[in-house]
C-alpha cells in the first residue's frame, strides 16, 4: 500500500495539511499533480482553461513543488490525464490510497467519487479555506448575502482561524509509478499553451509563481515594504507597484495557504497595530471564503445563466442575436471594443495574466450590462486568463455583477465613463496599455470614447462598438 498525495490548488509544502496526514498514514509516499486533459480542449463556451499566462505560473509553481518536496526526499510526479482514470490504473496494479484536498468544484467532487467507487481509500484533507467544516457559524441555511455571512463569521470576535501546521518532516518515498501510454505529459501541454508568451519584468505584476516567491512578496508587502498601511485607500488603483496585495495568484494556486496570510497580517497587527487598512485585508480574505462556501453549497447551480435564483429579480435581458453577438464578442477578445477605458482593461489581461479588482468588476459589468452577452462566456475567458484564477471567486463575482448570484439588488452596473474618469484621473493608465493615445488630452480620449459608429476615429483606432446611455456623459 502507498499513500499518493494528490495536490490541485495547494501547490506548497509548508502549512500542508496534505503531507501531514500522510505521514499520520506512514506508507511510503508519492506525490502527484494531473493536469486534468480536458483543460486543455475547449469548453462549451469554446475557451479552454490554459491561456499562456496561465500556463507559465502554474509552470513556475510545479519546478517550485518539485524543488520543496526533494527537499524532504520526494520526487513529484505529473501527468496529463484524467485525474480519476490515470489513479484507478495504478490502483489495479498496485494497492494505493488517496490524500487530496476536500473538492473545490463539482467535478473535483466527481472524480473523487468515482475514486471511491473503485475502492480507494480517499481522505479529503481542508487546505483552501481559513474555516474548517466544523466551525461554520450557521446550521441549515447558507447565508444569502455577504454581509449575512460576515456578521455571522465576526460574531463574538471572529472568526478564530486555527494556527497553521508545522514544518513538513521527511516521508518515505513510494516507488515511481509507470504512467499509461494514454497519459500525457505537462511540460509539453504547458509549453505549448505558454506559446511565445514572457514575463515582462517591467510590468507591475511581474511576480512568478510558487511558494517560495509567495513567502518572499508576503515578507515584503507586510514588514518591509509596509504596503498595507494604505491598502484601503488604494486598492482600487490601476496601475503602479504595492496598490494591492498581489497575494490572489498564491492564493488560488496555494502556494501560500489562506491560514498562512491571515496570521500574517495578525503578526503585522501585533508589531504595527492594527486599522482599516489590514482589517480591510482580512475582509478580503472573508469575500473569498464566502464564496468558498457558497461553491461548495450550490455545486452546479452556480454555473446556471440564471445563477442561484436566490432573490426575486427581474428576468435577464434578451442576448443579441447571433451575428452582433459574434462581432462584440470578437472586438471584446481582440481588445479593440472602441471604449479607451475598457480595451486597456482587456489589453492588460491579455498581456500581463492580471487584472485589478476594479477592472475586473468593470469588465464584468460592460459585457454583461453594456454588450449584453452571456457572463458564463466572460467568466470562461477570465478563467483562460487569470494567473489568480479561482473557481470559486470568479464565478461568484461574475453572477454577483450579474444580479443572479448573492446580490439582492440585482446586480451592478458600473458606468465607463465614471469609473475612468475617477479611477485613471490623468489617463496613465489608458495611455500605458493603448500607447495610440499618447499625446491625446484626457478630453480627447473622452471624446473617442462616445465616438460609436464605423470608422476608425484615431489612427486606426476603432469607433465603439456601442453607444453608452446619455447618462453616463455626466462625468465629474
Amino acid at each position: 500500500m502507498i499513500t499518493v498525495v494528490w495536490f490541485r490548488h495547494d501547490l506548497r509544502v509548508q502549512d500542508q495539511p496534505l503531507l501531514h496526514q500522510a505521514a499520520a498514514l506512514g506508507n511510503p509516499v508519492l506525490p502527484l499533480y494531473v493536469l486534468p486533459e480536458h483543460w486543455t480542449q475547449p469548453g462549451p463556451e469554446g475557451i479552454n482553461r490554459l491561456g499562456p499566462a496561465k500556463a507559465v505560473f502554474l509552470q513556475e509553481c510545479l519546478a517550485d513543488l518539485a524543488a520543496s518536496l526533494d527537499g524532504l526526499g520526494l520526487t513529484l510526479n505529473t501527468a496529463l490525464a484524467s485525474p480519476a482514470a490515470l489513479l484507478c490504473h495504478w490502483h489495479q496494479g498496485t494497492p494505493l490510497q488517496v490524500v487530496t484536498a476536500e473538492a473545490d468544484a463539482p467535478e473535483e467532487q466527481q472524480d473523487i467519487n468515482a475514486l471511491r467507487t473503485q475502492g480507494i481509500t480517499v481522505h479529503e484533507v481542508g487546505t483552501r479555506t481559513l474555516l474548517s467544516s466544523s466551525q461554520l457559524p450557521w446550521e441549515e441555511t447558507f447565508p444569502a448575502t455577504f454581509s449575512r455571512f460576515r456578521k455571522k463569521v465576526e460574531r463574538r470576535g471572529g472568526p478564530q482561524i486555527d494556527g497553521t501546521e508545522g514544518d513538513p518532516r521527511l516521508l518515505p518515498a513510494a516507488n515511481p509509478l509507470p504512467l499509461p501510454e494514454w497519459a500525457g505529459s505537462v511540460v509539453a501541454a504547458l509549453g505549448a499553451a505558454r506559446g511565445n508568451w514572457q514575463r515582462d519584468p517591467q510590468h507591475y505584476f511581474s511576480l512568478s509563481g510558487g511558494e517560495q516567491t509567495a513567502r518572499q512578496w508576503l515578507q515584503q508587502y507586510l514588514f518591509e515594504d509596509r504596503h498595507l498601511r494604505h491598502y484601503k485607500t488604494t486598492r482600487n488603483q490601476l496601475i503602479g507597484t504595492g496598490y494591492s496585495s498581489r497575494l490572489s495568484a498564491a492564493l488560488a494556486w496555494g502556494c501560500l495557504s489562506v491560514r498562512h496570510v491571515w496570521h500574517a497580517i495578525l503578526d503585522y497587527e501585533q508589531q504595527f497595530g492594527g486599522d482599516q487598512h489590514s482589517y480591510w485585508l482580512r475582509f478580503e480574505l472573508l469575500w473569498r471564503e464566502f464564496f468558498h462556501w457558497s461553491q461548495r453549497e450550490y455545486g452546479a447551480e452556480v454555473f446556471r445563466y440564471t445563477g442561484l435564483q436566490l432573490f426575486d429579480h427581474s428576468p435577464l435581458p434578451r442576448l443579441p442575436g447571433n451575428e452582433l453577438a459574434s462581432r462584440y464578442w470578437q472586438a471584446w477578445c481582440a481588445a479593440e471594443t472602441g471604449l479607451p477605458f475598457i480595451d486597456a482593461n482587456l489589453k492588460e489581461l491579455l498581456a500581463t495574466g492580471y487584472l485589478s479588482n476594479r477592472g475586473r468588476q468593470n469588465l464584468a459589468s460592460f459585457l454583461v450590462h453594456d454588450l449584453g452577452l452571456d457572463w458564463r462566456r466572460g467568466a470562461r475567458w477570465f478563467e483562460h486568463h487569470l494567473v489568480d484564477h479561482d473557481v470559486a471567486s470568479n464565478w461568484g463575482n461574475w453572477a454577483y455583477i450579474v444580479g443572479v448570484g448573492h446580490d439582492a439588488q440585482g446586480g451592478r452596473r458600473f458606468s465607463p465613463t465614471r469609473q475612468w474618469w475617477r479611477h485613471d484621473p490623468e489617463a496613465e493608465y489608458v495611455r500605458h496599455w493603448l500607447p495610440v493615445m499618447n499625446g491625446l488630452s484626457r478630453q480627447q480620449i473622452l471624446k473617442l470614447h462616445f465616438a460609436h459608429g464605423n470608422e476608425p476615429v484615431w489612427q486606426g483606432y476603432p469607433a465603439a462598438i456601442v453607444s453608452l446611455p446619455e447618462s453616463d456623459r455626466e462625468v465629474s
